[in-house]
């Protein structure tokens, strides 16, 4: 965990500053769940499916992604893992 100097404008432990604005993959795994689920509604629409049918379809392909992300790959810890 890096944690700020009151006396300086510095990290502690000589961080990465770019590695703390990067997103981890977990991250994109949350931000790719809910246009996974906009994505089933705008194409149950679009290709004349019942909206209830597109929004199935993206949330069972963001349920696979989430278990993956759970089960599969878990998170083991600190930011990078």
């Amino acid at each position: 965990m890096n944690v700020r100097d009151p006396s300086s404008n510095d990290l502690v432990s000589g961080a990465d500053p770019a590695r703390l604005l990067s997103p981890s993959k977990y991250d994109l795994l949350l931000a790719v769940v809910p246009a996974l689920l906009v994505a089933g509604a705008v194409a149950g629409t679009r290709l004349a499916l019942p909206p209830s049918v597109g929004t199935g379809l993206g949330s069972l392909l963001a349920a696979l992604l989430v278990g993956y992300g759970l089960f599969v790959e878990p998170p083991m810890g600190g930011r990078g893992a």
